[in-house]
């Protein structure tokens, strides 16, 4: 079957065309042609106001639940989510019953993502059972087909363990993606301290609580000459302190979530649960500082930190609801509403595209000619209204239900698989 994207601008910062509207012609699973025009018979034409054309994207952070949890998300429903949300290819977190801290957890997952549209990138556990205790089978699940490794928000407390997991991982080129916050100093906090915590009367989250973990990594690091992803980061301080080590050689990536740069503190005025994360949100000016930063290319990936929950765990009082909001799905809307014209379309899909794959030491697609076909569809004209779109999340916890954000995810194209939104 044969696929013509027509007049859409290509999206790719790496790519000559980058910024120029062009036809793609696609032909099964790969690219036959790309140019101006392209007068050739399609099965299909593709075309949209506002449409642009990016390599597929990837969700560097997402939680599926399955196993374990799947009553508020699973493979299936989660897959579907992340389709709809524009992504080829989702690194899934270890933080599931039992934890992915084995080959054969590693293996379920691949074989049950081995035939749709969208690719899973398994994350093993560094320790086992993300106890942060002793280390996890790393080297059999590199083998069977994870690329990343991280407790996912089980933060590492044993300096020990994440340096001998450093030096592990640098064995074979792996990356260790390390949440920076250390609990001891707030164990029971909700939000982030400061004068909106103090009038709210909940329990704040200190800065302090990533800074020091972000410097004591960047610190082993250095040390063992590993590779390192740190994130989130819900802080421009944190992210500085990145740039610095990077300007030093480090091999040292980092990261914040789509809502860190979407939303800040203030949204928790109404204790709505659905904005209750971890990391917490912060105030406006480091919002706006994170944005900055992301524009300067200081911050390499945004990630969707797709954390579902049911209702059960989520309409709680909020001392007692589960951390995170569900947002897959939401996720380009919600992001390029909030950088808009502040940071260049090539930097921004860049995040969420090119880096999230140079992180996990896979494989960049191409717009190219003979290439591959993954790639997602967009526009920047219009909008998405998340009050009449139906989600394929089973999530309760969606902050974007009932809004109108600018943008739309048209759709994906990846294993010969064209996938619409409707």
């Amino acid at each position: 079957m044969k696929i013509l994207i027509s007049q859409a601008v290509i999206v790719d910062k790496r790519h000559p065309d980058n910024g120029k509207k062009r036809d793609i012609l696609i032909d099964g699973d790969k690219i036959v042609k790309v140019a101006a025009k392209i007068s050739d018979k399609a099965d299909q034409v593709i075309s949209e106001k506002g449409l642009c054309v990016s390599i597929g994207w990837m969700d560097l952070r997402a939680d599926f639940r399955d196993p374990g949890a799947e009553h508020a998300e699973n493979l299936e429903s989660g897959l579907k989510a992340a389709a709809a949300g524009g992504f080829t290819t989702v690194a899934l977190s270890p933080d599931t019953h039992p934890s992915v801290d084995g080959k054969g957890a590693v293996e379920y997952l691949l074989n049950r993502s081995r035939d749709g549209a969208v690719v899973i990138v398994p994350v093993g556990a560094v320790s086992k059972g993300l106890r942060g205790e002793s280390l996890a089978e790393m080297y059999d699940m590199y083998t069977a087909g994870a690329r990343l490794f991280g407790d996912d928000k089980n933060s590492i407390r044993e300096a020990g363990l994440l340096q001998r997991a450093l030096l592990y991982t640098k064995n074979f080129g792996a990356t260790v993606m390390h949440f920076p916050y250390d609990s001891t100093l707030v164990p029971s906090g909700q939000m982030n301290e400061g004068v909106q915590s103090t009038s709210l009367g909940l329990k704040g989250i200190p800065s302090v609580a990533e800074e020091s973990a972000v410097m004591r990594d960047i610190g082993l690091t250095e040390y063992t000459e590993g590779r390192l992803h740190l994130g989130p980061l819900s802080l421009a301080t944190s992210v500085d302190l990145v740039k610095k080590a990077r300007k030093k050689g480090l091999h040292i990536t980092c990261e914040t979530t789509a809502a860190h740069l979407a939303y800040n503190e203030t949204v928790l005025v109404d204790f709505d649960t659905d904005y209750k994360l971890m990391p917490p949100l912060r105030d406006e000016s480091n919002r706006k500082a994170l944005i900055k930063a992301l524009a300067a290319g200081e911050i390499q990936v945004i990630s969707s930190d797709h954390s579902p929950a049911d209702e059960e765990h989520k309409k709680l009082e909020f001392d007692y609801a589960a951390f995170g909001t569900a947002g897959i799905e939401t996720f380009f809307p919600l992001v390029f509403g909030a950088t808009g014209e502040k940071v260049p379309l090539e930097v921004l899909i860049a995040a969420f595209s090119i880096h999230p794959r140079e992180v996990a030491g896979i494989d960049v697609p191409e717009i190219t000619k003979g290439a591959t076909a993954d790639l997602t569809l967009f526009s920047t004209a219009g909008e998405t209204d998340f009050a009449e779109k139906r989600l394929h999340t089973k999530a309760y916890n969606t902050a974007e239900k009932g809004k109108k954000l600018p943008g739309r995810v048209i759709g994906i194209y990846h294993r010969g698989v064209l996938s619409l939104n409707t």
